[in-house]
């Protein structure tokens, strides 16, 4: 059952934290989470904190926003044959992975196309339909986990809830 949790808010003090690791990082990578849509996730590069706060806005009541600190998706580059090669020598098959585009949605920090997966087979047909776009590709960051001194995490609204 969905509640109301304060502590749960995204608050200036969660903005404030998130501002604070641009010192650190030239960018934080932003993981959305629905509240009630069956697992749906966006995933946003901010390197703002003006950025930060219009993802915040942008985004419905109840949305789990996870931001991490440190550098994510190492592997970044414009897709070709040699981009695919080196995904496929960095990633066998079975390890989970996280590919976004650098490209967003119109008028959005939100990429315009992202996907985990763990397989080898769909990595390279992924890479084959974005030939030419910019990407970012590295290792799935954990999501599931509590906060620490690398993710923060609130509900706008302060909606806590099943994802």
């Amino acid at each position: 059952m969905d509640k109301y949790d304060p502590a749960r808010d995204v608050t200036p003090a969660f903005v404030d934290r998130v501002t604070d690791w641009f010192e650190r990082a030239d960018e934080v990578l932003v993981i959305l989470r629905y509240l009630r849509a069956a697992g749906a996730k966006d995933f946003a590069f901010c390197r703002t904190r003006s950025e930060v706060e219009a993802l915040i806005e942008s985004v419905p009541i109840g949305t789990d926003i996870e931001v991490f600190r440190d550098r994510q998706l190492p592997i970044r580059g414009v897709v070709d044959e040699t981009f695919i090669r080196t995904a496929f020598d960095s990633f066998p098959d079975g390890e989970e992975y996280l590919l976004m585009t650098i490209e967003t949605e119109l008028g959005s920090r939100i990429s315009r196309f992202a996907r985990i997966d763990c397989s080898q087979k769909e990595l390279h047909e992924l890479l084959s339909e974005l030939i030419g776009a910019e990407v970012a590709l590295g290792r799935c960051p954990d999501f599931n986990v509590a906060d620490h001194d690398g993710l923060v995490s609130a509900a706008k609204g302060g909606i806590d809830g099943p994802r």
